[in-house]
């Protein structure tokens, strides 16, 4: 009888875990797809893409010859020298 005992409380366990699981992945928000517009003053914007919550997602753009283009930022160290 106490082999059967602890098969059931493994088995509760483990139930418990896959419940508690699911219910944080329900929990979690994903974002929202909205079609891309771009929030942008003269030649800088933001192009939003979705919304996680009420907090926009999107990327950084610049107007270049009409269009707008992705950002991309420069990495490394820049020595400040005279």
């Amino acid at each position: 009888m106490t082999a059967s005992r602890y098969l059931l409380a493994a088995c509760l366990v483990v139930i418990g875990l896959f419940a508690s699981a699911a219910w944080a992945h329900e929990q979690s928000v994903a974002p929202r797809p909205t079609p891309p517009v771009v929030l942008s003053g003269a030649d800088v914007g933001f192009r939003m893409t979705g919304r996680r919550g009420e907090t926009p997602i999107g990327e950084l753009v610049v107007r270049v010859d009409g269009q707008w283009q992705k950002v991309e930022f420069a990495s490394g160290l820049k020595l400040i020298t005279k």
